[in-house]
């Protein structure tokens, strides 16, 4: 690394950690790639955790059968091809001459490896497993996955965000949790593990990497816990990137229009920002509620004056712009904001104001670490208590949140962001499914149950036919607006901020989930 950047990365250290101030580096140099993050992980294997950091660093290192682009296509990663012998089993055609980064050849024997011994070990995938009926490797190069019934979403579900090849050599024989090469894994992509000091990570590029050898030698993950610093050693040159997971909307307003900064929106699987609702409350059991209450919420007030306009308000379960949202559900038309018919709706709901002027107590928590939901509640129970709503709100850490609704369900409503994923059997019906753990973290904590819903996510599950499953998840989305158990407030857009002197950002920026990056697409010199 030159001595330029090495001074650069001291820079962005000394804003993350002391609050100094000073010059860094200007501008991209050719020898390293300098990205900012919020935190230290606690380890880089995202197999066995679905933390967003854990994934932008680990996955410049590992890799998986296939990817998602940005239009939520699946497409070929260590597996470059495969087809259906029939509607339940996958057969995998292997990248030929791929190694590890400790040598050792990448085979088939290290795809089963991950499928049946691997998979799993993330509370989030276990649905992921649980499809699978077996995994044989034909030949080397040659592996078949068979399923206990079809899916229309399994190849989807195979990107990265949820599978990562490990190496059979590695893990094989051991606690696969407590295994040193967590911290300092063997993969076969683009970068390896070069060291780990302090709140600096180290990749060095792999030279002998399958899809060609990457044109940045070095890349640097940095810890910069507050975001204004991020933005401001951005603008200065001291980093290259920042990943829209730790760009919060206050930082994002100090990059626009900045020389230097390109930025990139709308790559990553639209998150939406739902409004959930305890259906166990007598009172919240009644969809008239429901739909009453989020209708007195200015969710185009809360677009503009929160996310600055770039997220725009919900319009249904899914985004808009999402292949299986046939656009015959529409919120902001069904469910406008109007304080006035929102407190009819309460009245005739049996809920009148008292002496007092309030209807009945409503508490909304959310997640201290997820950006805009604080500015989000302070909206929302200012919009309730307008329409006689008794709201209090309360900010909970993680481990307190996840505690309060997932496991006490000590809530009338909460705020939390979910990703779209490139599939809504990923993401979307476990909101909603009776059988999904109503205690577990990313459950149904609605308490809501409906089993015609179940059965047509059941249905749109199994089908591998598009117009078949679009159809039956349009279906879907009609059932949860009649009932609304959860409403999505803002179709969270997520933006990527990169100096714009590198060339191959296209490239670098075209897969479609939040922390995938095609890091060999990355390029030095002047981008206009």
């Amino acid at each position: 690394m030159s001595s330029a950047r090495l001074r650069a990365v001291a820079a962005v250290l000394c804003l993350a950690l002391a609050g100094c101030g000073g010059a860094g580096a200007s501008g991209a140099q050719d020898d390293v790639f300098v990205v900012a993050i919020t935190k230290q992980p606690p380890h880089l294997m995202r197999m066995f955790l679905g933390d967003a950091t854990v994934g932008l660093v680990g996955l410049a290192i590992s890799e998986s059968l296939v990817s998602v682009n940005r239009k939520r296509e699946v497409e070929p990663q260590l597996a470059k091809s495969w087809e259906q012998p029939d509607d339940k089993t996958y057969r995998f055609h292997l990248v030929p001459d791929v190694t590890w980064h400790d040598g050792k050849p990448f085979t088939s024997a290290d795809v089963v490896f991950s499928l049946t011994e691997a998979l799993g070990v993330n509370p989030s995938t276990a649905s992921l497993k649980a499809m699978i009926d077996s995994v044989q490797a034909v030949d080397d190069l040659t592996v078949d996955v068979v399923l206990k019934s079809p899916s229309g979403a399994f190849l989807a579900m195979l990107n990265p965000m949820n599978v990562s090849i490990v190496p059979k050599h590695v893990y094989e024989g051991g606690d696969l949790m407590s295994n040193p090469a967590n911290r300092a894994p063997v993969g076969t992509g683009p970068y390896k593990f070069e060291s780990w000091e302090g709140n600096q990570i180290t990749l060095v590029r792999n030279d002998a990497y399958w899809d060609g050898k990457p044109a940045i030698p070095t890349v640097v993950f940095t810890v910069s816990a507050d975001a204004n610093a991020r933005a401001l050693a951005l603008k200065n040159g001291d980093i290259d990137y920042i990943n829209s997971f730790d760009l919060p909307y206050e930082a994002l307003r100090q990059l626009q229009n900045a020389d230097g900064v390109a930025l990139d929106t709308g790559r990553a699987s639209t998150s939406m920002q739902q409004l959930q609702f305890n259906t166990r409350n007598p009172v919240l059991a009644k969809p008239a509620v429901r739909k009453a209450l989020f209708s007195a919420i200015d969710r185009e007030f809360i677009s503009k004056t929160v996310f600055g306009g770039l997220s725009p308000a919900g319009t249904a379960a899914l985004p808009s712009d999402h292949w299986a949202n046939s656009g015959e559900v529409d919120y902001m038309k069904e469910f406008p904001f109007d304080a006035a018919k929102a407190g009819a709706a309460l009245d005739a709901a049996g809920y009148p104001k008292n002496a007092s002027g309030t209807r009945f107590p409503m508490t909304l928590r959310y997640d201290t670490s997820v950006p805009g939901s604080e500015r989000t509640a302070e909206v929302i129970a200012d919009n309730w208590r307008s329409a006689g709503i008794d709201a209090k709100v309360m900010a909970d850490e993680r481990e307190v949140f996840s505690d309060a609704v997932y496991a006490k369900h000590e809530f009338d409503a909460f705020i939390i962001n979910i990703a779209s994923g490139a599939d809504p059997a990923i993401g979307l019906y476990r909101r909603y499914t009776c059988d999904n753990g109503q205690n577990a973290v990313f459950g149904n904590a609605s308490g809501y149950c409906n089993k015609a819903l179940d059965e047509i996510f059941a249905k749109a599950n199994a089908s591998n036919d598009r117009a078949e499953r679009t159809r039956l998840y349009a279906d879907a989305q009609r059932v949860i607006a009649d009932d609304l158990p959860v409403a999505t407030t803002i179709q969270v857009q997520y933006t990527d901020a990169i100096r714009s002197e590198f060339g191959g950002r296209e490239g670098f920026l075209s897969r479609g989930e939040v922390v995938m990056l095609d890091w060999n697409a990355l390029t030095a010199g002047a981008q206009k």
